[in-house]
């Protein structure tokens, strides 16, 4: 990539990542860019859990028992596949918006913001030569994942960035006609 806007118009998600995951050094890049999201106010409404390595085993364990809290009768095929979710690559970065209520600016704002630090630690993955991929899905608002990682009843776990070695070719990214999201006034 030549600057930023290439690496933004040639933006895609890699689903597919293997070791080795980013260095110890590369991580505390990924975070530098990431708290470099525009915060309004300046309330660092961020908080990131980087889990790795072992943690990752840690955290297959937490999603199965979020699934079963859901789904107590849920099979054994569906409980394996949960569990296994976070070693889908190296590193698990869970991005977290903790909010502050009493402030002026917008709870929406916080949540944004946090989203932006995570698109920007997805850019510098890509950046230093990994693959990332932003996932959600029922983890990130189940009560139990909510509970075990202390967070209060407005805060909002934003997603879980996958960070890896990418597997394959890259896609291709898919271009949008901007005529169908894009209106000019004036």
């Amino acid at each position: 990539m030549t600057n930023v806007v290439d690496a933004l118009q040639a933006r895609v998600s890699s689903p597919k990542l293997s070791e080795p995951g980013p260095t110890r050094s590369h991580v505390e890049t990924l975070l530098r860019c990431a708290v470099r999201a525009p915060d309004h106010g300046r309330l660092k409404p961020w908080r990131f859990i980087v889990v790795e390595g072992e943690g990752r085993s840690a955290l297959g364990e937490l999603f199965e028992k979020a699934l079963l809290a859901k789904d107590a009768n849920a099979s054994e095929q569906k409980r394996d596949k949960t569990k296994l979710m976070p070693l889908r690559a190296p590193m698990v970065i869970v991005a977290i918006a903790n909010v502050t209520t009493s402030h002026k600016v917008p709870v929406m704002e916080q949540v944004i913001a946090t989203g932006v630090a995570v698109q920007n630690m997805q850019l510098a993955a890509v950046e230093l030569g990994y693959g990332a991929i932003w996932r959600t899905g029922d983890m990130a608002t189940s009560s139990v994942v909510r509970n075990h990682f202390a967070l209060e009843p407005e805060d909002q776990i934003v997603g879980f960035l996958y960070v890896g070695t990418p597997v394959g070719e890259a896609r291709s990214p898919v271009a949008q006609d901007l005529g169908s999201c894009v209106e000019y006034w004036g």
